[in-house]
């Protein structure tokens, strides 16, 4: 069997373990579902609150520094990349802390496969609550909410969608090497995820953030992947330079995609010579 039909065959195999322990527990695909739902609700009832129902001047502020008067699609978008996120650190991104913690990262290991298909495998099943995230909120925004999504805005969106994965998988990638360096997952996501939620305008425009902060949050690929879903799903045509940018997001992806290939190698090579490949 040739290298590249023996990868192809391990990677499936990855897929298919966390496959399985998707299906297993099919609660907590209801819960992804009722996440996305329910708890941008309250940002949205918040925003309805202080903005006197929708007064014309307040939307009309909220339009100048955001690009969009639907403010309601503008939460729940950020919300679902921000679940997204969160669900991909949770995942993949400790992945490798439950193998150490399972006793079975060593055999991980001494596999023949590819750096790749360790931190990238698990990832792909990530796909399906992904699928089911954005989803419900297309439903809720289009139904509950009356935003005007046409055809070309929902293929605006996936196109964004697609293009975020490398991005977001690096991430992931990058996490679960961390989680395997330091044994702890849990301290280093929820840091991450915060400050993801404060830096990035999930819940707001990053025109509200201090001056200082809002050129680093502009260069972070979460933002990015922020920025060009909303634009692609509530604006009625795409801005100049989004395949630009969407490329952009692909290169980033690709970069620190390598970068996280390169670090689990060096991370486990240091494991294996100090003895910690079993510890937790």
């Amino acid at each position: 069997m040739s290298p590249l039909r023996t990868e192809a065959v391990s990677f499936a195999a990855t897929v298919r373990k966390e496959w399985q322990v998707l299906i297993r527990y099919p609660g907590n695909l209801v819960m992804v579902v009722v996440m996305a739902v329910i708890v941008p609700a309250s940002f949205v009832a918040q925003a309805s609150g202080f903005s006197g129902g929708g007064d014309d001047d307040a939307v009309g502020a909220f339009a100048a520094r955001s690009g969009t008067t639907q403010w309601a699609g503008f939460i729940y978008l950020g919300w679902a990349v921000y679940l997204w996120i969160s669900m991909i650190l949770w995942g993949p991104g400790s992945a490798l802390r439950t193998e150490r913690m399972q006793g079975s990262l060593e055999m991980v290991h001494l596999t023949p496969v590819s750096r790749f298909t360790v931190l990238f495998g698990p990832a792909v099943v990530e796909m399906v609550p992904a699928a089911l995230l954005f989803s419900a909120i297309g439903v809720m925004l289009k139904f509950v909410f009356g935003v005007p999504i046409g055809f070309g805005q929902l293929l605006a969106g996936l196109l964004v969608v697609l293009a975020s994965i490398p991005a977001l998988f690096a991430l992931g990638g990058l996490m679960a090497v961390v989680a395997l360096r330091f044994r702890d997952a849990e301290g280093v996501t929820e840091a991450l995820r915060g400050t993801l939620g404060v830096v990035c305008g999930v819940t707001y425009p990053i025109a509200v953030l201090p001056g200082w902060v809002q050129p680093v949050s502009e260069r972070l690929p979460p933002t990015q992947v922020l920025d060009l879903l909303r634009d692609a799903v509530l604006r009625p045509s795409l801005p100049d330079g989004t395949g630009t940018r969407l490329l952009a997001l692909l290169a980033v992806g690709a970069v620190l995609g390598a970068v996280a290939v390169l670090a689990l190698g060096r991370a486990l090579k240091s494991a294996r010579l100090t003895g910690q490949m079993g510890q937790f």
